[in-house]
């Protein structure tokens, strides 16, 4: 069975400061805010951010959080993106409003 790999307690670079504008972002970690990061840098992160996302948490663990979590915290057009970039099935979220 393979191990699983712990996320580190590591502080989120200052750059991504403007990514977190509504909380105390001296307080971040990623180990213990990892869906509120995953969600900001995936829905707005430009290169750098994904980049240093990518090299922080598995892939497996991003799969996770957006079969999970995506439809509801990613906008449509994100969600979809990663979605299709993890080759991971399509959402399944209709426009209650508009389903047409």
């Amino acid at each position: 069975m393979a191990k699983k790999r712990k996320i580190k307690e590591t502080k989120l670079p200052k750059e991504f400061k403007p990514y977190f504008w509504d909380v105390d972002f001296d307080r971040l970690s990623l180990k213990k805010n990892i869906t509120l990061v995953l969600g900001r840098l995936l829905n707005f992160g430009q290169v750098p951010a994904i980049s240093w996302l990518f090299k922080n948490i598995r892939t497996d663990r991003i799969k996770k959080y957006l079969l999970a979590l995506g439809d509801r915290q990613l906008d449509k057009r994100s969600n979809n993106f990663w979605r299709i970039y993890f080759g991971l099935p399509p959402s399944k979220k209709t426009n209650r409003l508009w389903p047409y």
